[in-house]
């Protein structure tokens, strides 16, 4: 079965059939790229975006769609590990980009809704606890909660209000259509300047990677940064809704959130090529705990993480002038 996004009208793009030029190129169609080609149109920069097959045909297309500043239980470990005052750039640019959807989505129908979001732990308390309290001390409103509405005890949430939910590809779609985008031109070849789509040059003068993993290996070393993970969803009908958004401190927990009348459940979660979990387990909490659902959708979806949980955003490397990247979401990106 296809993504439960995938009913969107899907907006289509020409492939490159000559030479190009622009200011700024971005390689990858994506929500990073897609975002960053539209906010640098919106900025009075010429650019052009360049995806190998189809714009969110990737981890795109199988996102959750939460846009909250919670990423799990991240603020207590940012704090310990970089200091308030870097965790409260992290806590602030989630925000901004928060209230940048907000602006947006008001001229796009994308089902955006305002909702409340939660972190919830099945034993552990007083992690629970802890991240309120470094999130209060970040200046964020966070409180307790017993998150009643999961069919499974829990130990507690965090629980900030006023977050939201959508439907990413309605709403990039919906961005994209005023974008110089080119479909189904790989980008095989790179140089200072120029970029090599099969016969076809794009000259540049600044390239944004927004590849799901960094397609250049000699600079940057990302292959030693960054690990996959990967996570399934099941979409279900007839299941009693959540009524916010909810996901698990663990590393293989769950999340959830409604779309509609559709309950959407993520979980089975592993590293990528490694053993461990599996679709077989939503599958199976499903039947214990929606037994007269009807599965309407499943798919599968993977994210790059990071060493230290933050994203890789800036410049490429030291040595590659004018090339920059953005990746390692860690399984957030929306906001990121």
């Amino acid at each position: 079965m296809d993504s439960l996004w995938s009913d969107a009208d899907r907006t289509e793009f020409p492939g490159l059939k000559e030479d190009a030029e622009t200011d700024v190129l971005v390689i990858g169609g994506g929500i990073a790229g897609i975002l960053c080609a539209y906010k640098l149109k919106e900025a009075g920069v010429d650019c052009v975006l360049a995806e190998a097959r189809r714009i969110c045909g990737g981890t795109t297309g199988g996102m959750t769609a939460k846009i909250t500043v919670q990423h799990g239980l991240i603020y207590d470990k940012l704090i310990r590990r970089f200091g308030r005052e870097k965790a409260g750039l992290y806590l602030e640019a989630q925000k901004r980009a928060a209230e940048e959807y907000s602006a947006l989505c008001r001229d796009i129908p994308c089902d955006y809704e305002i909702k409340n979001s939660y972190v919830y732990s099945k034993n552990d308390r007083r992690a629970i606890e802890r991240e309120i309290s470094a999130l209060k001390t970040l200046g964020a409103r966070a409180e307790y909660s017993n998150a009643d509405a999961l069919p499974f005890p829990t130990a507690g949430a965090v629980t900030t209000e006023g977050q939201a939910q959508f439907h990413p590809l309605k709403f990039l779609y919906g961005i994209a259509k005023g974008l110089r985008i080119y479909e189904n031109t790989k980008i095989t070849g790179m140089m200072p300047g120029k970029a090599f789509a099969g016969d076809r040059v794009i000259s540049c003068k600044r390239t944004v990677l927004a590849t799901h993993f960094p397609i250049l290996n000699k600079h940057g070393g990302y292959f030693l940064k960054m690990y996959q993970h990967r996570t399934y969803m099941l979409a279900l009908e007839n299941a009693a809704g959540i009524g916010g958004m909810y996901v698990d401190e663990a590393d293989k927990g769950m999340s959830f959130r409604d779309y509609g009348d559709v309950l959407l459940i993520g979980g089975g979660d592993h590293r990528t090529g490694k053993s461990g979990g599996n679709p077989r387990e939503l599958e199976a909490f499903a039947e214990r705990y929606y037994g007269g659902a009807r599965v309407v959708g499943r798919w599968a979806a993977q994210d790059c993480m990071t060493l230290d949980g933050v994203p890789y955003v800036g410049r490429y490397s030291k040595s590659t002038e004018g090339l920059y990247v953005v990746t390692g979401f860690n399984k957030w990106g929306t906001t990121n």
